[in-house]
């Protein structure tokens, strides 16, 4: 391999580079408290190698314009927050869920901050985005979203100019934060339910003997009914996000009709 060879394929490299760069640091699970940021980037940088085959069609032979290249950074770079954006809705709804039903039972004095995601959240909204995260890894969802950056290659040149925002891609990104809300008040709706119907009952309760300190029984009893729940609840919980991880390819197609 000659020089001028060399340095067609690290312009190639540094094209490509951006797109899995900014997917995969975007990813709440791949934070620097996670992994040390020489680390990820050491790992984000050997992954790339894989796209340099895909990522090489149809860019130019001869060394490019530096308004042209620094284009193409700004494109790869977009497209990369694009695709982290929509999957770390994923991540957002799972923390989102558990702080939904901590709020509801009281517990949300005893907020930390949640490793992954660096935002004060609950201590079930923590415990239920470390399970989603193991679950991320170990269901091969990660394989998936990793297959799904690959394939947004081929769908999206590295060389194709630019993305077209009009207002049906307004709107699909809009969608993406009612899709956050959908899943956050479907999926801890049950156990809401069943711990609005036990404050309910503690509300009766405290008609009819005034003496009782009902607000100081309720979040005990919606505890314990909120984590016996929780209990059978998890099994639907992960098999409804594993669903989701399998699906993360299939968004690929619909945002290249939407910027292309």
């Amino acid at each position: 391999m000659d020089l001028a060879e060399l340095r067609q394929w690290l312009l190639i490299y540094s094209a490509a580079l951006p797109r899995l760069l900014l997917a995969l640091a975007t990813l709440p699970l791949l934070r620097r408290q996670v992994l040390p940021g020489l680390t990820r980037n050491a790992v984000i940088f050997i992954l790339a190698l894989s796209a340099l085959p895909v990522a090489a069609a149809g860019l130019p032979a001869t060394a490019p314009s530096n308004a042209w290249l620094f284009g193409i950074l700004i494109k790869e770079a977009f497209i990369g927050l694009v695709i982290g954006y929509v999957t770390s809705v994923l991540f957002w709804a799972v923390e989102a869920i558990g702080f939904f039903i901590d709020n509801q039972r009281g517990a949300t004095m005893a907020s930390s901050l949640n490793p992954l995601t660096e935002e004060q959240t609950s201590p079930l909204g923590i415990l239920l985005s470390q399970v989603m995260t193991v679950l991320f890894f170990s269901g091969g969802g990660f394989l998936i979203y990793l297959g799904g950056i690959y394939q947004s290659y081929r769908l999206w040149p590295v060389a194709s100019f630019y993305p077209r925002l009009d207002l049906d891609a307004a709107v699909f990104f809009l969608n993406q934060l009612d899709v956050l809300m959908y899943l956050t008040v479907f999926l801890a709706g049950p156990i809401i339910v069943a711990m609005f119907l036990v404050e309910f009952g503690m509300g009766l309760i405290g008609r009819f003997s005034p003496q009782l300190n009902v607000f100081f029984l309720a979040m005990p009893v919606k505890s314990g009914l909120a984590n016996g729940l929780l209990v059978a609840y998890i099994a639907m919980l992960v098999y409804f996000f594993s669903a989701e991880f399998q699906r993360l390819s299939t968004l690929l197609p619909r945002l290249r009709s939407l910027l292309e």
